[in-house]
């Protein structure tokens, strides 16, 4: 996403530790009073910003699903407009809620930046929140001629650092019922374009209260991941998974239906006696019942090249129609020779001849 001509108006920092080893919280630290940035560090602070969010490949919208009392939304709708000691005090409110849902030991603590404004053209109001690890590091120092190092401890926001996560509401419309008139947006250096539920969960999803978008290509990559996984622990024979998978690459890249469907799926290339299982494993992950436009934006590097792979490092590689058209794949009995381990081997035809060699 693009953030054009953000304008920090309220800025503000708390600290949230991590959970003692009896796992209760430790209270948040609360910043008392506004930081008042000069010119020159708020235009690196805001850079920091833009630039984080502006990343396609770890910055996503999210869906809000939590408008509930006490939800982060309420809280940033409470402080889109409130004066400086209510914002003072209602920001606590994020601490308080990184700190309650920071609940395993193994996740950090850290300094909670919360700050309001102005983004985009026209301007609409915006509440976000940054909760960034700190760092240690050195600062070159020149004296008399000399230069030196100094050791600076607490650093956050640095140039190098990926250790922090932001999260962005903005105001859209105002007056309406939360969470309409709202929309949320999230950066997590944990997120990719190919993984785009690989944030961590616990603060886009338990503090944020946001969820992945459910759109075409992200459930379009989610039936793939599910429907290979249900394959490759189906009690069939090798050959018959294999046929399986290649009708999945198939229906995903070759076939020219517009949309994919578990039903449709199930009943062109499932065994009769799979198809309920199927559909019960497709329904127990939650994937939608009814069709969904096929997009295969996330599963391109995926569905380029299918892949078989044997003892001593043997591969057969190859794009999934040449599977479909070109390769047949058997069971055999072993041969008497005494090679390989296996009591049975796999006979792989290929219907065309060689063409180089290496």
């Amino acid at each position: 996403m693009l953030l054009e001509n953000m304008v920090v108006q309220k800025l503000i920092l708390h600290e949230v530790f991590r959970r003692r080893d009896d796992k209760n919280i430790v209270p948040p630290r609360y910043g008392g009073q506004l930081i008042q940035l000069q010119s020159d560090p708020l235009d690196v602070f805001v850079q920091r910003v833009t630039d984080a969010m502006g990343s396609d490949s770890q910055s996503m919208r999210m869906d809000i699903a939590d408008a509930g009392a006490g939800s982060a939304i309420e809280i940033a709708a409470s402080l889109v407009n409130a004066n400086d000691s209510k914002f003072i005090t209602g920001s606590q409110l994020f601490a308080d809620r990184l700190a309650n849902v920071q609940v395993a030991r193994n996740l950090p603590g850290g300094v909670v930046v919360v700050f309001t404004g102005t983004v985009g053209n026209p301007a609409r109001r915006f509440v976000a929140i940054i909760k960034a690890e700190t760092q240690s590091g050195f600062r070159r120092e020149l004296a008399r001629g000399v230069i030196g190092l100094r050791y600076l401890e607490d650093l956050f926001l640095t140039p190098a650092a990926k250790l922090y996560k932001i999260g962005l509401f903005v105001q859209r419309q105002a007056g309406q019922t939360l969470p309409k008139g709202w929309d949320a947006f999230v950066y997590d250096s944990g997120m990719s374009s190919a993984k785009r539920d690989g944030a961590a969960r616990y603060f886009f999803g338990l503090f944020l209260g946001c969820s992945v978008p459910q759109d075409s290509a992200f459930l379009t990559k989610m039936f793939f991941e599910h429907t290979r996984e249900f394959i490759k622990a189906m009690p069939a024979p090798p050959e018959q998974k294999a046929d399986l998978l290649t009708s999945l690459y198939t229906y995903l890249k070759v076939d020219q239906t517009p949309t994919i469907e578990v039903h449709a799926f199930s009943n062109t290339y499932m065994p009769a006696s799979d198809q309920v299982d199927y559909k019960a494993f497709m329904q127990h992950h939650k994937f939608p019942q009814t069709a969904v436009a096929k997009d295969t934006a996330d599963l391109k590097g995926m569905l380029r090249q299918r892949k078989l792979v044997f003892p001593n490092n043997i591969r057969l590689t190859a794009p999934p129609e040449a599977f479909q058209d070109m390769i047949e794949i058997k069971r055999i009995p072993s041969g008497k020779d005494g090679v390989g381990k296996s009591s049975e081997w796999t006979q792989i035809i290929i219907r065309d001849r060689i063409v180089e060699q290496e």
